[in-house]
């Protein structure tokens, strides 16, 4: 499954996003990896950010509950390995950004990706032990196996000290532009699991025996301030070729934020029986989801203008295209 976002992928769209992305998805999963997750998803209005700023300024200014319905249709249509929605909502909080909630259903844990709101991998499967596991990777590196340093003649230790202050410099020239970037920034994933849970690393257990992962943005850029200010994390980091906190999550990010590097996984053993039954869930779903489109106004809209955003990572399995349910036979 499609979860947590890389940090490449968080300063990519952040940096039209002005830092207010919020995501949230709590998600129930049956020992067959089929499941739900309730999602919220909430952005700024990109068609107003454009008139705002000046993009645009000859075009007349888009009729906002337009712009909220194709914001909502558009999750729906852009979402794979979804096999049926309910529930769904949208609306405009109290600072203007738009908000879209309902629940998916998904056959594969490992394929759902709902629409313009996340990256990540993740897997629920059987383990040797007779139990299931939940395992999440929360960078690039973690899924594939590293690559040999550059053989190139290591820098004196006066280059060194030069290559450690200019990078101190970048990072501190980028700041204030990774704070407006990353300040607001809130994802929140809870897992609920069938069994009994018997291990966790990585993930918070929270007293209803689900686990949850939660990433805010000012606790990752306070990561990263430690991490600079470290100066065996940054020669080590130059002397890897790498740029110290910034080229993509970097695994020492992850361990200051959460407390472990990474996979983070979730454990569950005893009586693995299904939370709901998917079948007739998605089969009322389906049969619900024409009249729901049709109320919700979402059956006959114009042609998005605003700019599509899509957060998704370079790495892990491509989810199989799969068109929203209303346009199946």
């Amino acid at each position: 499954m499609r979860t947590l976002l890389s940090l490449a992928a968080i300063l990519a769209a952040s940096a039209m996003l002005a830092g207010c992305f919020e995501l949230k998805q709590d998600a129930s999963l049956n020992p067959d990896g089929s499941g739900k997750a309730v999602v919220e998803l909430t952005m700024p209005d990109m068609g107003a950010m454009g008139m705002s700023m000046g993009m645009d300024d000859k075009a007349p200014p888009p009729d906002p509950e337009v712009t909220l319905k194709q914001f909502a249709k558009q999750t729906l249509d852009d979402s794979k390995g979804v096999e049926a929605w309910s529930d769904v909502s949208f609306a405009r909080t109290e600072d203007g950004r738009m908000k879209f909630k309902g629940t998916a259903y998904f056959k594969d844990f490992a394929t759902m990706h709902v629409g313009q709101g996340q990256g990540g991998d993740g897997v629920f499967r059987k383990d040797d032990k007779g139990g299931m596991v939940l395992e999440m990777t929360m960078s690039e590196d973690e899924a594939k196996a590293p690559e040999p340093p550059a053989k190139t003649p290591p820098p004196s230790a006066e280059e060194l000290a030069k290559q450690i202050q200019a990078q101190r410099l970048q990072y501190q020239q980028m700041r204030p532009m990774m704070e407006m970037m990353l300040g607001k920034m809130k994802v929140e994933m809870t897992f609920r699991l069938p069994g009994t849970l018997a291990e966790v690393s990585g993930f918070e257990k929270q007293p209803d025996g689900s686990v949850r992962i939660a990433m805010d943005g000012a606790k990752m850029l306070q990561a990263m301030d430690q991490l600079n200010a470290d100066d065996a994390y940054v020669r080590q980091a130059i002397l890897a070729g790498k740029k110290p906190g910034a080229e993509k999550m970097d695994p020492a990010v992850m361990e200051k934020m959460f407390g472990t590097k990474g996979p983070f996984r979730a454990r569950v053993t005893g009586d693995l029986k299904p939370l709901f039954d998917y079948a007739a869930a998605v089969k009322a779903a389906k049969e619900a989801y024409p009249k729901m489109i049709e109320k919700l106004g979402l059956d006959k809209l114009p042609p998005a203008t605003a700019p599509h955003i899509s957060i998704s990572p370079p790495t892990g399995p491509t989810a199989p295209e799969n068109a929203p349910p209303a346009a199946q036979p």
